[in-house]
């Protein structure tokens, strides 16, 4: 069990060292903050913080999350939020909380998940596995439809009340009697509307995007059967095609999910051999 002090000296000194430390990493300053042992970064009561912690926690998050708190500013942001994670741990305890089991479990389970992260890390730094680019773009190739984004219509469309009235609004457009606008206008309220651009979905709109993603349909042309939205039936046109489009591999984007895919396999077989390890270490039966 962590040892605390009076909650509010040990919250006032956490919140003093946060303040300085925060300061001194932003400008560089080597000089060492009182009441902060060498090496560390901050001290919570008698907890401290060291960059081995912050870096363990920043190889736990997410591809998001590491790149949120990337670079100075985000390492800075990142000890802020461990700092705060542990005051109300330390409330916690303070408040009688210390010799709930759940807990104690909660604090094992943190603490052997930033033991793992900071051991994996050392072993296989993902600095190493971005450097990788030949099986980078190994994974690239095998993964491509990941990275693509697909084709995206709109629609130029006016509604009717009932399929009736919208089937006979369409033949009469198809055959080059009227003009969308023409049909829109003899509708009370009528009007021309343009859909969002949108990628395909059959599991929702089943009727509505197959006749919209028709691929002998190019923009201008006509969707040859009405189609319902909601409660009005449409007809109209195809406004605007967008082509589908891959990423390239030296996006960023690409990049992160790449990196933390590759190094996502490889840690199977490094994370193997490390329990292998502490197995026979610890001499497990």
């Amino acid at each position: 069990m962590r040892r605390i002090d009076t909650p509010q000296a040990a919250h006032r000194r956490a919140l003093l060292t946060l303040t300085l430390t925060s300061i001194a990493a932003t400008a560089g300053c080597e000089a060492q903050l009182s009441g902060v042992p060498e090496g560390a970064l901050a001290r919570v009561g008698d907890e401290v913080i060291t960059p081995e912690q912050l870096d363990g926690t920043h190889t736990q998050l997410d591809a998001y999350g590491q790149a949120r708190f990337r670079g100075a500013d985000g390492q800075r942001a990142l000890l802020d939020a461990l700092i705060t994670e542990e005051l109300l741990v330390q409330e916690a305890r303070d408040a009688g909380f210390a010799d709930d089991p759940r807990v104690e479990w909660a604090v094992f389970e943190e603490l052997a998940e930033l033991q793992r992260a900071a051991v994996l890390e050392r072993r296989l730094p993902r600095a190493s596995v971005a450097a990788d680019t030949e099986a980078l773009r190994a994974r690239y190739e095998r993964e491509r439809e990941q990275f693509t984004e697909p084709e995206r219509r709109s629609m130029r469309a006016t509604g009717f009340p009932t399929f009736d009235l919208a089937e006979a609004a369409l033949t009469r457009m198809l055959a080059g009697e009227a003009t969308l606008e023409e049909l829109a206008a003899e509708l009370p309220d009528g009007k021309v509307l343009r859909t969002p651009l949108t990628k395909r979905d059959d599991d929702e709109y089943p009727t509505f995007h197959s006749a919209l993603f028709d691929p002998a349909l190019a923009e201008g042309d006509p969707l040859p059967v009405p189609v319902l939205s909601g409660t009005v039936v449409l007809i109209g046109e195809v406004d605007e095609i967008q082509p589908a489009t891959t990423l390239p591999f030296d996006d960023p984007k690409v990049q992160e999910q790449l990196v933390t895919a590759e190094r996502a396999a490889r840690l199977e077989s490094v994370e193997a051999e490390l329990m292998t390890e502490l197995r026979e270490r610890y001499a497990v039966r």
